[in-house]
């Protein structure tokens, strides 16, 4: 078969036509129907001749004829934050391969139900909440639309969380294992799932070891670089301050660091700095960030699987998977306690 005219929209009637199969076949195939019954090689048949063709599908027509808007809604707390960003990106790639497209809400800009107030306004077929926007959920501020929370546990929605209790736990273990015992912690004010577990996992394995608490060690401050340099600061003012500080995310951590080196400080020689998350800056700093590595992409892919799941599957169950494991990155930024060198 010839290409179409120049200028005319390539239809599913020419793929088919250049296939040699049925328009509805073709329809199927083009349109990732998730009941779609078609042999490997008609599929690939059908595929190769859109490409040869150069189809694009009209979202428009699909939408019209399924009822829906194949977008998903995706409420984060912050994009700026690089982790966020890797979750937004494992979000992207799992939509964009299903044929769904992404709205980004970002928290720091607005409440979440005025997200959800737009989002839902837009008629979404589902919507993705990551961390601090789960806990103002209700039936009445979704009613019916699907929704997959992110390292927010609820018994009411779905979710994918990471193992955020372990991740405090390794960063624990790896200043233990260092011979540190004073030990200090800077976390966020805000009431987060993820960083309390991580902060609890923290506690628990410091006092499974036997090592104090000590209160005037422990500082809260906005999950940013400069609420850890702030929060740094404040520590090392601290008389007999720690030897090592664990910081609840590596921004917060690459905020401490920095406090550290203006102080004159010499790292690790006078100070462990740990941080979790993993994220790409971590090994672009100097020293490079010892860091407990969580999987921000794949929690992203695996909570956007979920809420496709969610959107075609009637009536939906309530869905929680074991938490994403995580594990520890030992660079620069630790070494052994001062008291504990030969």
């Amino acid at each position: 078969m010839s290409l179409p005219p120049s200028g005319r929209r390539v239809t599913v009637h020419d793929v088919a036509a250049r296939a040699g199969v049925s328009q509805p076949t073709a329809s199927l195939v083009l349109s990732n129907h998730p009941k779609a019954r078609v042999a490997a090689a008609t599929r690939q048949r059908v595929l190769e001749a859109a490409t040869e063709l150069g189809y694009k599908p009209n979202v428009v027509a699909r939408s019209l004829a399924r009822r829906r808007s194949y977008a998903l809604g995706l409420i984060v707390p912050d994009v700026r934050n690089p982790f966020v960003a890797d979750v937004v990106a494992g979000v992207e790639r799992v939509a964009a391969q299903a044929g769904y497209a992404v709205l980004l809400c970002d928290q720091s800009t607005r409440d979440v139900r005025q997200h959800l107030d737009v989002l839902l306004a837009r008629q979404i077929d589902g919507v993705l909440i990551d961390a601090v926007g789960g806990k103002a959920l209700s039936s009445a501020t979704v009613g019916s639309v699907p929704v997959v929370l992110m390292d927010t546990p609820h018994e009411r929605w779905p979710g994918i969380s990471t193992d955020a209790a372990a991740a405090g736990r390794l960063a624990a273990e790896h200043l233990l294992h260092l011979g540190h015992r004073s030990i200090g912690f800077i976390g966020p004010a805000v009431d987060v799932h993820a960083f309390r577990q991580r902060e609890r996992g923290f506690v628990q394995a410091l006092r499974a070891a036997g090592v104090a608490i000590r209160t005037e060690c422990w500082r809260r401050a906005p999950a940013t670089v400069t609420g850890g340099r702030d929060a740094m600061r404040a520590l090392l003012g601290v008389p007999s301050r720690p030897t090592a500080v664990f910081c609840a995310n590596d921004l917060m951590a690459i905020g401490a660091l920095k406090q550290c080196l203006t102080a004159g400080l010499v790292l690790p020689r006078d100070l462990s700095v740990v941080g979790c998350d993993d994220i790409e800056l971590a090994r672009y700093v100097t020293p490079e960030l010892s860091t407990v590595s969580v999987p921000a992409r794949e929690l992203g892919a695996r909570a956007a699987r979920l809420l496709l799941q969610q959107i075609e599957q009637s009536p939906r169950r309530v869905q929680q998977s074991r938490p994403l494991p995580v594990h520890f990155v030992g660079r620069g930024s630790s070494g052994v306690a001062p008291q504990a060198v030969a």
